[in-house]
């Protein structure tokens, strides 16, 4: 049986695939977390409101824990129960098994209900965001839906795990091209604007062939991950993260790179922007919010990182995928 770390590895594109999909289909955020509430994937349709808990240490972690509980609930009524988060927004999990084990879960929902008597809270700790003025405007622009939406939206999620995923875990979940179409429809149809390969060439179906990322060996390298994936949203540095996993910083950054191949800086600011296309998605924030939210100090500097990462400024991408 694949172990937890590999299974993911193994299949992140697909699982990203699935999520992203989900989401843009249901207007539901959705994830994928650990056991333990850590993130496993982007969070696709994350609300700004959302993304600025996330971005709080202090209210991330009880995002986490709501994560967890929430999976848990749903591991143990063996059915998905949505339930009130601590900030009041609905959610809702699926976990996602490898035989017998339960690796993590799917979490969906982050929102507001017009009723939400029929929910009940996943915890009792409270805190005070509704005092920060941010946070507040961010929660009002929130859309507020029916809970019968989040009932669907469970029921689909249901269906999707129980085909899809079951069908990954077997290694049996493909994506083919589309194949030629039939000469009798394709008279009906006139003339192609382009060759059928032609088209099929431009679609990128690498999601058959699941690109296998480094998997670092040392335990210093992993931790480091850890902690990077943790505090996208500040400015990171080598040598605070030397000092967490007690190397000098030299000896960290060869190690680095021989574990990840590539150096420290590069991978930190590969991660930054990645997160940010996904914020990008979201015409609420502005490129200098987005900036700021992932720890850049100066606009320009994140705008000039995520051209040379991306070959599109932050404002060229947006419209780029605002148009497809």
């Amino acid at each position: 049986m694949l172990d937890p770390e590999n299974y993911f590895g193994n299949n992140q594109k697909v699982l990203d695939k699935i999520l992203r999909e989900f989401a843009e289909a249901t207007g539901l955020p959705t994830i994928l977390v650990d056991t333990r509430g850590d993130e496993l994937t982007y969070g696709y349709g994350f609300t700004p409101f959302c993304q600025l808990m996330r971005n709080n240490e202090k209210t991330r972690q009880l995002c986490q824990n709501c994560d967890m509980f929430g999976g848990r609930r749903a591991v143990q009524a063996k059915q998905s129960q949505p339930y009130i988060c601590h900030a009041g927004l609905i959610d809702f999990s699926y976990p996602i098994k490898l035989g017998e084990q339960v690796v993590g879960y799917i979490l969906c929902g982050q929102a507001k209900v017009s009723d939400d008597a029929e929910f009940e809270p996943i915890l009792n700790e409270k805190t005070d965001w509704h005092k920060d003025p941010i946070l507040s405007e961010a929660y009002a622009n929130l859309p507020t839906v029916k809970p019968s939406k989040i009932k669907s939206g469970a029921e689909l999620l249901k269906i999707i795990i129980n085909n899809y995923l079951s069908n990954i875990v077997n290694g049996t979940f493909d994506v083919d091209a589309p194949g030629p179409v039939p000469a009798q429809i394709k008279a009906k149809m006139g003339p192609d604007p382009a060759d059928n390969q032609q088209q099929a060439a431009k679609i990128n179906f690498s999601i058959t062939k699941p690109h296998h990322p480094v998997q670092p060996q040392k335990p210093e390298i992993k931790k480091a991950l850890d902690y990077i994936n943790k505090h996208l949203n500040e400015v990171i540095s080598l040598d605070e993260v030397a000092e967490h996993v007690f190397l000098s910083s030299y000896y960290l950054s060869k190690l680095f790179k021989k574990e990840m191949q590539i150096n420290f800086v590069d991978y930190v600011n590969n991660k930054k922007i990645e997160r940010a296309k996904i914020l990008l998605q979201d015409s609420t924030w502005s490129v200098d919010s987005i900036a700021h939210s992932l720890g850049f100090s100066q606009t320009s500097y994140f705008s000039k990182t995520f051209k040379k990462s991306v070959g599109a400024s932050p404002s060229q991408y947006r419209k780029q995928i605002q148009t497809h």
